[in-house]
């Protein structure tokens, strides 16, 4: 059987992206698959302009929105999505708020569902879109799951970048969120990635308590922080989830 080399490559670039533990740039992507430099450069823009790979905003690259859009299907079977929707859907209707669920890869948020309400306001987190880890509530209650030298890891490099005028501006006051944040239970976004839109999210964790996403509420900032309600609820759903994917004890006060 012949082998097209082009599509050899296609593949291999995406397996590479799938097994890195973290964003690649191009030239450690070229000199792990002994491509050339020319052809790999016309290989990885082909695969951007067809979004099946993506760079982040520090120019790396990662898997693209395009197979989340392939594999809808895949996304069904997937634990995460199928143990949150019936929780997610009672949150919606007993909120009335949008209500999202997404999950941590690298130092990004994707956005895997997201669930209107009918009063719900304009965001750019649509699923597949992703998001800076550190600016969104959904980001932050994952982080304050994660131990310190895995932060200190994660952050070692990376850039805080002001994407509005409220967006934490490095990892020291990050930290400082984040000792609060895992204390109560679950983590705000105060306009720190859309002005007008606030946040409040809690972690979901597996039967190994490591956090594999997490789901939040978003709305404008006076209606979300008025329903009293709405941090016990976002929690005890969250610990829902967290049990339905295995955990039985996960230490979160959800009283």
């Amino acid at each position: 059987m012949k082998i097209v080399k082009s599509a050899k490559r296609v593949f291999e670039v995406l397996e590479l992206l799938k097994n890195s533990s973290g964003p690649l740039s191009e030239k450690e992507i070229g000199d792990a698959l002994s491509i050339p430099p020319s052809s790999l450069f016309n290989l990885l823009k082909t695969m951007l302009n067809y979004k099946y790979i993506r760079r982040d905003y520090q120019s790396k690259y990662l898997l693209g929105h395009k197979l989340i859009n392939l594999g809808n299907r895949a996304r069904e079977d997937l634990d995460l999505y199928n143990e949150s929707l019936t929780y997610i859907k009672h949150l919606n209707d007993k909120i009335n708020e949008t209500i999202f669920l997404a999950y941590p890869q690298y130092n990004e948020m994707i956005y895997l569902t997201k669930i209107d309400s009918n009063r719900s306001i304009r965001t750019t987190a649509q699923p597949g879109a992703n998001k800076p880890i550190y600016s969104t509530g959904l980001g932050k209650a994952c982080l304050s799951m994660y131990d310190i030298n895995s932060l200190n890891n994660m952050f070692k490099k990376v850039e805080f970048e002001k994407i509005t005028p409220k967006t934490v501006e490095s990892y020291t006051d990050l930290k400082k969120q984040l000792i609060v944040f895992k204390e109560q239970g679950y983590a705000i976004d105060d306009e720190e990635n859309e002005i007008g839109l606030y946040c409040i999210a809690a972690p979901i964790l597996n039967n190994e308590k490591q956090v594999v996403g997490a789901i939040s509420c978003a709305g404008p900032k006076e209606r979300i922080i008025k329903n009293k309600s709405i941090p016990g609820l976002i929690k005890k759903n969250a610990y829902f989830i967290s049990k339905a994917m295995g955990l039985t004890r996960n230490g979160v006060d959800i009283n």
